[in-house]
């Protein structure tokens, strides 16, 4: 079904941070059904007349606070959504191209023009003027050259002021409404304010977090005596618990978990075993084939469960004996757990913003966990 998206820059593209609101610029696109413009412009339009007597919004004080809830508590009756992107100018580079306002204005309106562009197709975009009209016809043929899909049957793209477009009002109530927030001059955050209405708010540039703790170097420390020991405590305390078992797979743990001891106890304690080795020795014992697949799942992973510290790495596993093994395993598996969350969250901000916020994976209870790092990952 065809969308009309309605394109609303909020903010300056300078880096004069002469007062609070400066520090923020967003682009926000209000997006509506093609077949239900007309009833959400009218929407609008009465909310607009009851709250917004002399066409302009109370600062953000105690009063302006007011008016805006009561804005946004109305808005949540419309039927439309948003997504926009919101930049952190005080993290970028003053020195770089972003200096010039027309890199600017291309750049940062070619991430969220691309993400709309393969995310929701039969896109009709009216976005507010951005300066000169020579200007805005360079900007309208970078898009249409650089972030359409379909080159061959091009959407609608065309540029218009708030006067004309009520939805460009919209558009720029919430891009502000989001500026403020971020810059600490407001408590109304629309994201959460219409969270039902909202299909991401993509934030620029991401924070860059390394996956990994620089173990390098790393001295021994006095955690490294309570590790060890606690890793051959527990391994034991297995071994004690399950002996006289004689089902096959405990049989093939406790093999596993006893050569670990064995050769963290009487070997190398900062060896890792390969799996290959550790194949061969738990095979020979005939319980059960392993292969690699079967050994992870039902031999190392189930270990684990019951507590027993293995520490694991592209070389093997063993049991720790230091802190500088406990950061290398973190570092090992959350360099896999990041990006995972990341594609994740990825895949979930896309199909909200595909399906107008109608599909919401994560609200089943199954992925309330999931959900709750996500949230802190966005």
């Amino acid at each position: 079904m065809a969308k009309v998206g309605f394109v609303y820059g909020a903010g300056a593209h300078g880096f004069r941070f002469e007062s609070p609101g400066d520090t923020h610029f967003s682009l926000t696109v209000v997006l509506v059904e093609e077949e239900h413009k007309r009833e959400v412009e009218e929407g609008f339009r009465r909310i607009r007349e009851r709250h917004i007597l002399d066409g302009k919004l109370s600062p953000v004080d105690a009063h302006g606070i007011v008016q805006r809830r009561q804005i946004l508590e109305e808005l949540k009756k419309l039927n439309f959504s948003f997504h926009a992107l919101l930049v952190d100018k005080r993290k970028l580079h003053q020195k770089s191209p972003l200096q010039y306002k027309g890199t600017f204005y291309k750049f940062l309106s070619g991430l969220i023009y691309n993400n709309l562009y393969r995310t929701v197709p039969q896109l009709g975009v009216v976005a507010s003027p951005l300066g000169s009209p020579e200007f805005m016809e360079s900007f309208r043929r970078y898009i249409l050259e650089n972030h359409q899909v379909d080159l061959f049957s091009p959407a609608p793209f065309a540029f218009s002021t708030e006067g004309e477009e009520p939805l460009l009002q919209l558009a720029s109530f919430l891009g502000e409404s989001l500026n403020s927030f971020h810059a600490g001059l407001s408590e109304l955050d629309p994201e959460q304010e219409l969270a039902g209405k909202c299909v991401g708010v993509n934030r620029w540039p991401e924070g860059y977090v390394p996956y990994t703790v620089d173990t390098e170097g790393m001295a021994a420390d006095a955690q490294d005596e309570a590790i060890t020991a606690a890793a051959q405590l527990r391994a034991r305390d297995y071994l004690q618990r399950h002996a006289g078992s004689e089902d096959p797979v405990i049989k093939s743990r406790m093999v596993f978990v006893e050569y670990l001891l064995m050769v963290f106890t009487y070997n190398y304690r900062t060896r890792y075993i390969h799996t290959h080795e550790l194949l061969q020795h738990l095979n020979s014992y005939r319980y059960e084939n392993y292969t690699e697949h079967r050994f992870r799942s039902l031999v190392v992973g189930p270990v684990r469960d019951e507590g027993v510290l293995i520490v694991s790495s592209s070389a093997g596993y063993k049991l720790p004996c230091s802190t500088r093994d406990i950061y290398s395993f973190f570092n090992y598996y959350n360099q896999q757990i990041q990006p995972m969350l990341a594609r994740l969250g990825q895949c979930h901000r896309a199909l909200e913003l595909a399906t107008g916020g109608e599909l919401n994976v994560l609200e089943h209870p199954e992925y309330a966990s999931l959900r709750k790092l996500l949230e802190k990952l966005s």
